[in-house]
């Protein structure tokens, strides 16, 4: 590539990297440019475009980016996801949480929100707890909220259809009550049971929104492994976003990895990346 062309594929790139982290937040450094490149490759090919350079020109010359941006969200966002997923965060739910409520609590609707939810494991690992729970409290009733920018995932997520290697980390009691194995050409396939499918929602959502249209009050929201992905400012901006969210006396969950973003007074830590909203 001659220099001319280097310098305005660098241009293209760093114009992509700079829209992507104003709309979704998410940085993009330069180190991962072959592999962002590579993935958008098969946009290229569907346009019928040249190259790279020509797909740059099409979204921020020619006006094609509002068209693209769901194929972009796709390409930039990262959805690696487990059922339970640090294993602690769960234990503490289900022993200290959960455990923890009294008849005090009534029949109060118990909220619970998974802020990134990707293809579903998150949400669907805390349903379970929550419907284990109702099995000894029968007046607990719950409902749980999983969001995410990409609507593939989410796609997913809905239909609860999972591999036999993707629900490994389920326990074997959980898997026998909440996890259907498929027959035939479904073979080696599991589906979640309608009890958990039913409480269960998933809706799109843009954590750099300024404003986010989910409950107020909430008893719990997980927003796990995906702080990292934002710069400080970006970080520091959806924290307070979904502070407003945390019921006083509610907990907030980040990843293990992120326990050192939160820094907010009105959060105490209570335990390895898990925060209590004080009342």
């Amino acid at each position: 590539m001659n220099p001319t062309a280097n310098t305005k594929a660098q241009q293209g790139f760093d114009s992509f990297t700079r829209m992507v982290h104003d709309t979704i937040g998410i940085c993009i450094p330069q180190t991962k440019r072959n592999m962002i490149e590579a993935r958008l490759g098969s946009r290229v090919q569907a346009l019928g475009l040249r190259d790279i350079q020509d797909y740059f020109r099409h979204l921020f010359v020619e006006g094609g980016l509002r068209s693209e941006m769901v194929h972009i969200e796709e390409t930039v966002t990262t959805n690696k996801t487990d059922f339970f997923r640090e294993k602690d965060h769960f234990q503490y739910l289900r022993d200290t949480i959960l455990g923890g409520r009294t008849q005090q609590n009534g029949t109060a609707m118990f909220r619970a929100w998974s802020a990134a939810s990707s293809t579903g494991a998150e949400p669907y690992s805390m349903a379970m707890l929550f419907a284990e729970h109702a099995l000894v409290s029968p007046d607990f009733n719950w409902r749980v909220l999983g969001t995410d920018i990409s609507g593939r995932v989410l796609e997913h997520a809905r239909r609860g259809i999972y591999s036999g290697t993707v629900i490994d980390p389920v326990p074997d009691a959980l898997r026998a009550r909440y996890l259907f194995e498929g027959q035939k050409e479904w073979q080696g396939k599991w589906r979640i049971a309608p009890l958990l499918r039913n409480r269960v929602h998933f809706k799109k959502l843009n954590l750099m929104n300024d404003e986010y249209e989910v409950d107020a009050n909430l008893d719990v929201i997980f927003l796990r492994n995906v702080l990292i992905y934002f710069d400080p400012e970006d970080q520091l901006a959806v924290l307070r976003k979904v502070a407003r969210h945390v019921a006083p006396g509610g907990h907030l969950f980040v990843g293990n990895s992120e326990s050192m973003i939160v820094r907010m007074s009105h959060f105490r830590q209570v335990a390895p990346a898990i925060y209590r909203k004080e009342p």
